[in-house]
């Protein structure tokens, strides 16, 4: 196989499977459409994380967030000695750079430095022109390269801010009227597809570039869960995937999906030898596979949010591990959950850990499933979790506090 020498990531934060005109006809995106239409649509994708900083830790390290050390949002660093996907692309040769309407969400992340805004003369990155992107791809010419844009419109407001919504969306929901508060967060998606996107697309030759486009998490607005990172929810953990391959006769393997399955896909494509031992699966070898189970978990104990002034302000040397600065633990936060649920393509079971409730669900549907015996999913969790080839990773637990919270989990597993 030839090597391919040019990779584009897009990530569209928070986007929902009913956001994308394929798999909901009402949503109109005719030019984005147009210029997708020889894209596979993967409808089995499953993220790692309802979170923007795991989820993308995951996308480029092919790893689960109990393997690469961000466990939540507001876990501030990875374990060490993890390797990403842009340092191994710039160290083999490609040009490499990440564009982001909210940059300093990758704050103290190993990969931060190779990500920056839009627009640097944006003082709002959401208002950025998209111009300088659009200059990055003409300057690159022939040159092997992969970029990464990120784009966080479509996130928690939709563009609201600055308008005096009444009823709020919250109110909205409460109410029961779920479709019309859902009528924001439709059109600022089709904002990033139609307005931005296509304009991105419409300068990408097909015969060149490896595309992959896809939510890093979905997001909630209904009387279940409001906010994507509240837990683990179907509408949350399964997102859109659109996938090209410039591979005569390529083809989306028919199995459940994961978003840890980019990173051996690209460094495949790529020609990059890594030491990977991740339950990533390449996307270029076809094949069934109705028995794989992928993971997703949630630790929301710690912090209360991430993009706050005092993370902002903070200087790297102060954060001393993944959970403290200047050696202070990050508060425990009262409303905080930890989660993992696994997912088939067909149901979606979710154990929390915090309150040892569980439930199983169509994972298409939500329609909650009879699971009288949680043991065969936790088995398969345990599983997971003692065969990766990374759990020496845990070793890394720096404070006391994370200490505990290793062996409640162990706990939990049934180990201790």
């Amino acid at each position: 196989m030839t090597d391919c020498s040019k990779f584009l990531l897009i990530s569209i934060d928070c986007w929902r499977c009913d956001a994308i005109s394929r798999l909901n006809p009402s949503l109109l995106t005719p030019k984005f459409d147009v210029l997708t239409k020889d894209y596979a649509l993967a409808e089995r994708f499953f993220v790692t994380a309802p979170a923007t900083r795991p989820s993308h830790t995951s996308l480029f390290t092919g790893l689960y967030p109990f393997e690469h050390g961000v466990f939540g949002q507001t876990y501030l660093k990875m374990f060490a000695g993890v390797s990403n996907l842009l340092q191994l692309m710039s160290e083999n040769g490609f040009e490499v750079s990440g564009r982001s309407q909210r940059p300093e969400v990758f704050r103290f992340l190993d990969y931060e430095s190779f990500i920056g805004p839009l627009d640097s003369e944006a003082r709002e990155q959401t208002l950025a022109s998209i111009e300088p992107t659009l200059r990055m791809f003409e300057d690159g010419g022939d040159a092997r390269q992969l970029r990464f844009l990120h784009f966080w419109y479509a996130h928690g407001g939709y563009g609201l801010g600055g308008i005096d919504l009444k009823p709020t969306l919250r109110e909205l929901i409460a109410a029961g009227r779920e479709a019309e508060a859902v009528r924001y967060y439709h059109a600022a998606a089709v904002h990033v597809q139609e307005f931005l996107l296509v304009e991105i697309l419409k300068r990408i030759d097909l015969s060149e570039w490896t595309v992959f486009i896809f939510g890093d998490h979905g997001e909630g607005l209904n009387s279940e869960i409001m906010s994507h990172g509240d837990m683990i929810h179907e509408r949350v953990a399964r997102v859109p995937l659109l996938a090209h391959i410039p591979k005569e006769g390529w083809t989306l393997p028919d199995r459940t999906l994961s978003m840890i399955d980019l990173f051996p896909t690209i460094c495949e494509l790529a020609g990059i030898e890594t030491d990977y031992r991740g339950y990533g699966q390449s996307l270029l070898h076809p094949g069934e596979d109705k028995e794989r189970w992928v993971l997703t978990e949630l630790d929301s104990l710690f912090g209360v949010g991430f993009l706050h002034k005092g993370n902002l302000e903070t200087e790297h040397r102060r954060v001393t591990s993944r959970l403290s600065i200047d050696g202070d633990q990050l508060p425990n936060n009262p409303d905080g959950v930890r989660q993992w649920a696994l997912n088939n393509g067909e149901v979606l079971f979710r154990d929390d850990e915090t309150n040892a409730q569980h439930l199983l669900r169509n994972v298409y549907t939500g329609e909650p499933l009879a699971c009288d015996d949680a043991g065969p999913y936790r088995e398969i969790y345990r599983q997971i979790i003692e065969g990766s080839a990374y759990g020496e990773q845990e070793e890394q637990q720096e404070t006391a506090q994370e200490k505990q919270a290793l062996e409640q989990r162990l706990k939990d597993l049934g180990y201790l």
